[in-house]
């Protein structure tokens, strides 16, 4: 009976692992003032494959980069990509470096790929206080159109 028992406990777990296809590292905004919502893995790996190309680097390339400034210091790290209601990457969350725990939404137009010792990051003209301008990124906000690059 307790063989059984394992043996209904690892199937569970097995069955729960395969049946979530899903990644809190993207997240869709379906529609203007609805939250953002994850994705499934697959219409992430669709949908952000083209705009990991476009900056040169695999999708985990993406999602494992760092920010950095022009100078190469390091301004924080990619946490999660955002999509808009079409599934095209607009908006990339960063955890940046300092003091406290801001996260900021950075448009990808702000935003290039550098390639630093054969490691692929991301590279900004922003400086550190226009990063911090940037809205923070809190679960439930809509990026749509909130995440406006502050003047320069």
């Amino acid at each position: 009976m307790k063989r059984l028992t394992s043996l209904a406990a690892v199937l569970c777990l097995v069955g729960a692992a395969a049946c979530s296809d899903r990644d809190d590292d993207v997240v869709q905004s379906p529609a203007p003032n609805a939250a953002p919502q994850p994705v499934s893995e697959t219409r992430a790996d669709a949908a952000t494959t083209s705009a990991a190309l476009a900056f040169g680097m695999t999708r985990e390339q993406l999602e494992d980069a760092d920010l950095l400034s022009e100078a190469n210091t390091d301004l924080g790290d990619v946490e999660t990509l955002v999509l808009d209601a079409q599934g095209r990457l607009t908006h990339i969350v960063v955890d940046l470096e300092g003091p406290g725990d801001l996260e900021v939404v950075v448009p990808v137009g702000d935003l290039s790929s550098v390639d630093r010792n054969g490691e692929k990051d991301l590279t900004t003209q922003l400086t550190l206080a226009q990063l911090q301008a940037l809205p923070a990124w809190t679960p439930g906000m809509t990026p749509t159109g909130a995440a406006q690059a502050p003047a320069r």
